[in-house]
């Protein structure tokens, strides 16, 4: 398992509402776009999928910081 910082910026409301609802599933809320997720590989894997189904790069911008494996 590894402890994930997750940031956002997501200029449409709807988009980030969707964004923010599944990051929701997966960790917990710690600023308004930022959370902490406890991954496995398989979930990181699952996270990023469903993620990259809603990001356009050249408006939205999402970052994943790994942290630890503590």
């Amino acid at each position: 398992m590894l402890l994930y910082i997750i940031s956002y910026d997501i200029p449409k409301d709807k988009k980030r509402k969707k964004i923010a609802d599944i990051l929701e599933g997966y960790g917990t809320r710690v600023q308004y776009s930022v959370f902490e997720c406890l991954l496995n590989q398989n979930q990181y894997q699952s996270l990023q999928k469903k993620l990259k189904k809603l990001i356009d790069l050249k408006e939205d911008s999402l970052r994943f910081y790994p942290l630890s494996q503590h």
